[in-house]
């Protein structure tokens, strides 16, 4: 019979499932529609066409985009060069970004790493492998929240038989396998049996009566928790949901009314004295005659007379008079669709010129002034994913016979100045005192950048260089606006830059070597 911690972990994956999957709809784009109307929900969905503008994904991929590992360093070069082989032997730099990405998708996600043996049970590797908090999740302790008990994990495996549940409890000093029999839905304790290793891996009750424990001496489940707040985290586009629906409403009701702007609905007022129209029928005057075989899901009219729809006429006793009713302007949809826009900007710290790159960007001062609770954002997920990597290739080294190794990870900067205002004032402090080392890590250049470029420069030639560098963004600023007039044009203006800059490489390194 299943143990009390298997069927915790059930219940607990259970109740935190739907969150997720919601996460990652929302995400997708993939939620419905809501309406009020369940006749016009209906026609809408009888359409199979899809209006949805989704913003939603933004404040995760503009979290994610700035999210990227520079280096990841051991205390020495023998370290460093295993982590750099443990990193492209699992495909990292495909799977990091695909990490971030999930975590900050869905709050959570998790990295199993187990080692690799050959056939004398000597450790050769290490597999790092992601799995999804739908399938996964770290049950933490009641008296040390920041303590995990034990992890769970379930999946479904569909065999000849049926479909058989799994499940695993990675432990601190062991790993507990268990299994359904063929088509149990594994809700019930008595559902699960020991998974005993076996030749007919369809066949639970065969095998070693132990070999549904593999004991282990890690000292600790071999599962990194990625996150974005703790004990679980929270998906950064959360408070996107209720925006996104405001806007998936409005632009699919929008879609609704453009018919009606390019063929509007007409009415015709007869005067029953003088006009006999006993002998015409609503569809007469119809400017999309329906047949059988172009007929769609539309109204069918049943219920009236007076049919709704793009180029439908109204025939009304007695003709007095003809018009159109003009269809909703577009500003009544679109403007508060930019205001839903706004408003998920403010509620997920996400810089509004994120969501509309060709509107105004804000530049220089303004630019950095707007994005620093992003950037403050960006640095706390820095923070926590950074010690998750570190506790990554901490384990991985132990696995592999370094104990008590030390894990060094860097970020690129989640902001960096990059503009004539921003070197400026990097100039300015430089004048007034502030050492040139704190300058330029303030810029948001890394510390080994920083620390390479310093070595054997005295002050006044690092002075110097900064005043190159604002007086090349001061120059790149005013050819830009030169270019824009349509003074010269913007491959002149690369072909100006990018020879400066040779120039100043060329003229550095014959200072150099002399």
């Amino acid at each position: 019979m299943a143990s009390s911690d298997l069927m915790q972990g059930i219940e607990e994956l259970d109740e935190a499932r739907p969150d997720y999957r919601t996460a990652q709809e929302y995400y997708d784009g993939d939620v419905p529609e809501i309406f009020a109307s369940a006749r016009l929900r209906r026609a809408l969905e009888d359409t199979g066409v899809d209006f949805r503008l989704n913003f939603a994904k933004t404040p995760v991929d503009a979290i994610v985009d700035r999210l990227e590992i520079a280096a990841i360093t051991g205390a020495d070069d023998t370290h460093t060069e295993l982590i750099s082989k443990l990193w492209a032997d699992n495909g990292m730099d495909l799977e990091a970004p695909d990490i971030h990405c999930h975590a900050c998708t869905l709050g959570d996600a998790y990295l199993i790493v187990l080692p690799t043996e050959d056939e004398h049970g000597n450790v050769t590797g290490v597999e790092m492998h992601y799995n999804s908090p739908q399938t996964v999740r770290a049950i933490y302790s009641s008296e040390n929240p920041r303590e995990i008990d034990y992890v769970i994990k379930r999946w479904c495996e569909k065999t000849s038989l049926g479909e058989i549940q799994r499940a695993e409890l990675l432990y601190d000093d062991r790993t507990e396998r268990w299994t359904t029999l063929p088509g149990a839905k594994g809700a019930e304790q008595g559902d699960w049996h020991h998974w005993l290793t076996a030749d007919d891996p369809e066949d639970p009750e065969a095998g070693g009566e132990d070999s549904w424990i593999i004991e282990h001496d890690y000292g600790r489940p071999p599962v990194f928790h990625f996150r974005t707040s703790r004990p679980f985290g929270r998906p950064e586009h959360r408070g996107a949901y209720g925006p996104q629906n405001a806007i998936n409403k409005l632009s699919i009701t929008h879609m609704g009314t453009v018919d009606f702007q390019g063929f509007p609905q007409r009415y015709a007022l007869t005067d029953a004295a003088t006009t006999d129209t006993s002998d015409l029928e609503p569809g007469d005057f119809d400017d999309f005659p329906t047949d059988e075989a172009s007929a769609g899901p539309t109204d069918t009219g049943d219920d009236s007379a007076l049919k709704a729809g793009p180029g439908e006429v109204w025939l009304l006793r007695g003709y007095k008079n003809v018009g159109q009713f003009e269809a909703a302007q577009p500003s009544v949809f679109l403007d508060p669709i930019m205001f839903e826009v706004r408003a998920m900007a403010q509620i997920t710290t996400t810089p509004l010129h994120l969501f509309d790159p060709q509107g105004d960007v804000p530049s220089g001062e303004s630019v950095r002034a707007k994005e620093a609770p992003f950037v403050k954002k960006i640095r706390n997920r820095q923070m926590s994913f950074g010690a998750t990597w570190r506790e990554v290739f901490v384990f991985a080294l132990k696995l592999l016979g370094h104990d008590d190794a030390s894990v060094d990870v860097r970020w690129v900067p989640a902001a960096t100045v990059e503009d004539q205002t921003g070197w400026q004032t990097a100039t300015e402090k430089v004048k007034n005192g502030v050492p040139r080392k704190q300058v330029l890590l303030e810029a948001g250049y890394r510390q080994e950048q920083v620390d390479e470029w310093l070595e054997g420069v005295d002050d006044a030639e690092l002075g110097r260089r900064v005043q190159i560098l604002a007086a090349v963004a001061d120059s790149a600023q005013k050819l830009g606006a030169a270019a824009a007039l349509g003074v010269v044009t913007t491959e002149q203006v690369q072909g100006l830059l990018s020879g400066a800059l040779s120039d100043i490489e060329l003229l550095a390194g014959v200072e150099a070597r002399t």
